[in-house]
This record gives C-alpha cells, structure tokens and sequence, in this order.
C-alpha cells in the first residue's frame, strides 16, 4: 500500500513539476532511481514512448542494468504498436547481437516494417540485407528500390550503398564519378564505411581526384569512427610510412591493436607479427602466438600457415628432447 501511495506521490510530484520523458530519461542516465521508477511505471502501464526509453536505457546501460535481452523485450512492446524507432532498434538487435538473440530473418521482418514507415535508416539497412541476401532470398531490384529510398531521404548508410552500386556496376550502368558523389555525401553524414572507401578512392584516384592527403583525411576519419578495417590499413600505413607520413611503429601497432579487439583478422595476424619481429612493442613469442592463433581461428590463411609451421617446430623440439 505504501509503496503504491509513493509511486502515485512520485507520479503527482513529476507532473506537476512538468518532467518531460526525456528529462526522466537523463535524471535515470545521472542516477536517479525516483526517474527510473516513473519511466518503468509508465512503460508498465503500456505508454509506447516509455516502453521505448526502457528499450534504450537497457541497450546503452544508462540508467538501467545493460542488457541486449531486456532491450529487446522494451523494443517489441513498443515496435508491435507499431513504433518505427523500435522497430528499427529491435532489428539492429536481431542482426548484430551474437548469440541466441541472433535472427537475421527476424531482423529482416522488423526493418522491413519500419521501411514501409518510411523510417530511412531502416530503408537502408533493408535494401542492404535484400542485395547481400542476408535473412532470406536476395533481390538486385528490391533492394536497390529501398536503398535508393533512403538515400532520397539523406540517410547516410544508404548513400553509401547507393554509391557501391554505381560503383561496381550492379543493377545501374556504372559510374565512379557518381559514386564518388554519393560517397563523399555519406562520408560527410559520418557514415564510417563512405569514409574509408572515399579513402581508398582517392589513394586511386577513382572518380575523384588523386590525393594522399585526403585519403589519409578521410581514412583517420573512418578509424575513429571504430572501423576495423580503417584501423587495420592505417596500421600498415604508419609500419611503412605510406601516404606522406613517417614511419611510425608504435603508432602502427596502437592501431593495429584497436582492430585486432574487435575480431578483425587481418589486424590480430599483423599485431602478432610485430610481436613476433618486437616492432613497436617489445619481443613477446606467446603474445605472437596468442595473436596470429586467433587470427588462424578466423580462417584467415596466412595465419594458419604459420601456426601450422610453428607447431611443426615445436613438436621437432619435443621429439629432439625425447630422444636425448
């Protein structure tokens, strides 16, 4: 009964103090449990924009145990409601949550449902799924219908897939000048994927113009922004002193490091190499080993050449000692 009383006290208080949803949501983010109770009261009660804060709360730890499942459960309560924004949420779940969560046909369901909104992101990611035939059949035509939808709209992740179009040739006659258009667009929007193609255009020279200094531009920009693939080839770029800039090992390895955490390949085989060979960081065989063996559980073939190499030296090492 008195924890009743409170929460209606609680309630009366906020509303009389005029607390928007979105000033709950930050006074719950800086710690305070009386605005986490009301934003938990009102999605109880079933108030979609609540439902989706606790979606978000959950998803981002702020103001709320971090939890993928729990961010989920908000997300669908509001996205069968028909919430775009959490429909869209639910489906960046379903795609990039490992695990059991994971379900690329679900993921393909709830963009879809945002995208028939009008929601631009979830336009993008849509098409983007129906071209590389993620979570069920691929579709050229489909999916350049909702990835160009997006990119009327201005989303940058669908001018960027726009632009691989034109790019490659595929479904449109192909165009570099036009990609580098749409590119350079996404780029500027802080699409990180349009930033280190735009870099890698310019190293080229395809359809822009030729320059060093705005490929190392954009590719820092994109390395930034986390993309392990940028990470990687600025890595390489400071441990061969490329692009205008000197060679630089420590900062190499600091760049091959941030890619090689995220699962990137290419970067745990060059990280164990420079462990192996002591550039940049100190000589240290098993933090070599350690790298280039996850690098090898990735498939990646070099990396499983030299593990296969080194476990023949170290089993003729055994047999040697054996034999003694």
């Amino acid at each position: 009964m008195r924890a009743a009383l409170a929460l209606l006290l609680l309630a009366a208080s906020l509303a009389a103090a005029g607390a928007t949803l979105e000033e709950l949501a930050r006074q719950a983010a800086q710690g305070s449990p009386k605005a986490r109770a009301e934003i938990a009261r009102l999605a109880a009660a079933g108030d979609t924009a609540a439902e989706h804060t606790m979606g978000m709360m959950h998803i981002s730890g702020r103001g709320a145990e971090q939890s993928d499942s729990q961010a989920l459960e908000w997300f669908l309560r509001a996205a069968r409601k028909g919430h775009a924004e959490s429909q869209h949420n639910a489906a960046v779940i379903y795609e990039r949550t490992e695990g059991s969560l994971k379900d690329l046909a679900e993921a393909r369901r709830w963009y879809r449902a945002a995208a028939d909104q009008g929601y631009a992101r979830s336009q993008a990611k849509l098409g983007a799924l129906l071209l590389d035939g993620v979570g069920g059949p691929a579709s050229l035509d489909e999916g350049k219908a909702w990835i160009e939808k997006a990119a009327a709209q201005g989303d940058p992740y669908g001018r960027y897939r726009l632009g691989l179009l034109y790019l490659g040739g595929r479904g449109v006659e192909r165009n570099a000048e036009t990609a580098a258009k749409l590119m350079r667009q996404a780029a500027e929007g802080g699409d990180r994927e349009a930033q280190y193609r735009l870099a890698l255009m310019h190293g080229t020279g395809q359809g822009v113009e030729k320059s060093d200094t705005l490929a190392l531009e954009w590719l820092v920009k994109s390395a930034e922004l986390g993309l392990p693939e940028a990470q990687h080839l600025l890595g390489v770029i400071y441990g061969t002193g490329q692009y205008g800039v000197a060679r630089n090992d420590k900062k190499a390895v600091q760049w091959l490091r941030r890619a090689a955490v995220q699962g990137y390949a290419e970067a745990e085989f060059s990280l164990g190499l420079a462990y192996a060979e002591g550039r940049g960081v100190r000589k240290d065989p098993q933090q070599a080993y350690g790298w280039i063996v996850r690098a090898s559980r990735r498939g990646h073939a070099p990396a499983i050449a030299y593990v296969k190499e080194i476990d023949a030296q170290m089993a003729k090492k055994r047999e040697a000692r054996q034999q003694k």
